[in-house]
């Protein structure tokens, strides 16, 4: 896998349509009309499309020690697209802070960046790994040189050669293809910055990445629960219509979905992982979902029709006793609702509700085993 494959991924999960409905928090706002606001949004979008093709492009020219390191299948490999392709993290990271710190000129769609604001730090914790002000002088060269080949202006600095920022009071950002570019940077920068849910902020870089505008409804951070069509974009059309066929399945009846990185749905009226009915796992290796386990207890349950591989999920770590929840190892006793008992093959087994396993959807048959199983836990 290498950054053509990457980009294209990364190129399929940005969202591509802003509801009609939606609107935009009066701090976000910028005095702004909301057909500015779309057209804003629209422009950010179509240059997220430009960048993908052009670091897909220049591939042989871009990440050439640390690409080949990056092995997604393997579990250790999965968080490390950061150290492996670090071009597209630098990037963003210049895009989040001009647009962060950048003073927004709506009537003459520009922004203005002075130096002092740009130096500061955003996130303490993300600036020990990816940062503005750590980048090298030839670093910060190169990537700004990417960023005017894709048609940016940056009127006050040359970078033509290496640039002090701490000697230059200010410079405006302009795009002369589309003058709304400048709007739309400015918001989702501010869309990254207000999730209410990292720990680091470069956690979140993929509302930047994917133009996700939704937390711009509200004016402070909150959670956001991902649209899972969307989340399913970068799938593959089979996949992607079992994702949307089963989501609309459990909306229907009465489930509740909540998540972001991790999409659950649960049983109505039962908050915790007891009414846990479906986890889904999405990202560029492919789809993978945990059924719930509650039904198990009951005689009539999936287990007959299980073939050995997924059987041995669940039996591979389902003990004599639970063992595997939490609360457990602190009391004698499990939370509520757990464990859950059942037989294979004439043999028991005792399995924690909240211990997980994964099932790849890339399997017709699993796919079709999956939409059965969650059949049985909502009965």
């Amino acid at each position: 896998m290498d950054l053509t494959d990457l980009c294209n991924y990364m190129k399929a999960m940005v969202i591509s349509h802003m509801p009609d409905d939606f609107k935009v928090a009066e701090k976000f706002r910028h005095d702004l009309t909301d057909d500015e606001i779309r057209k804003g949004i629209d422009a950010f979008r179509e240059f997220l499309y430009a960048f993908y093709d052009k670091l897909s492009a220049d591939k042989d020219k871009i990440d050439v020690y640390t690409r080949d390191n990056f092995n997604p299948y393997d579990k250790r490999d999965k968080a490390n697209a950061r150290v492996c392709f670090p071009t597209i993290f630098d990037l963003t990271v210049i895009l989040f802070s001009l647009g962060f710190h950048g003073r927004l000129e709506p009537k003459e769609k520009r922004l203005t960046v002075y130096t002092e604001d740009l130096l500061r730090v955003i996130c303490e914790k993300t600036e020990k790994y990816v940062s503005l002000i750590k980048m090298s002088g030839e670093r910060k060269l190169e990537m700004f040189r990417i960023l005017m080949d894709l048609g940016l202006t940056f009127n006050g600095v040359d970078f033509s050669e290496e640039v002090d920022f701490s000697k230059v009071e200010k410079f405006d950002v302009t795009f002369a293809e589309n003058y709304f570019f400048v709007v739309g940077l400015k918001l989702i920068a501010e869309a990254t910055a207000n999730h209410r849910d990292y720990y680091y902020i470069m956690n979140v870089f993929r509302v930047l990445l994917e133009c996700d505008f939704h937390s711009l409804a509200n004016a402070a951070p909150k959670k956001h629960f991902r649209n899972v069509n969307e989340a399913a974009n970068a799938q593959v059309p089979e996949i992607k219509k079992w994702i949307a066929e089963t989501d609309a399945f459990l909306l229907n009846n009465g489930c509740k979905v909540s998540g972001s990185w991790e999409i659950t749905y649960t049983k109505p009226k039962i908050k915790n992982r007891k009414g846990m009915v479906l986890k889904i796992w999405m990202d560029i290796t492919g789809c993978f979902v945990c059924p719930g386990i509650g039904h198990l207890n009951n005689p009539n349950n999936i287990i007959s029709m299980l073939p050995d591989d997924i059987a041995d999920l669940l039996t591979a770590k389902a003990e004599r006793e639970c063992g595997w929840c939490a609360y457990s190892r602190k009391n004698s006793q499990c939370k509520p609702g757990c464990p859950i008992k059942f037989k294979h093959k004439g043999k028991e087994y005792v399995k924690c509700r909240y211990s997980e396993f994964s099932i790849d959807l890339s399997d017709a048959n699993n796919r079709e085993l999956v939409s059965k199983w969650i059949e049985m836990e909502l009965v």
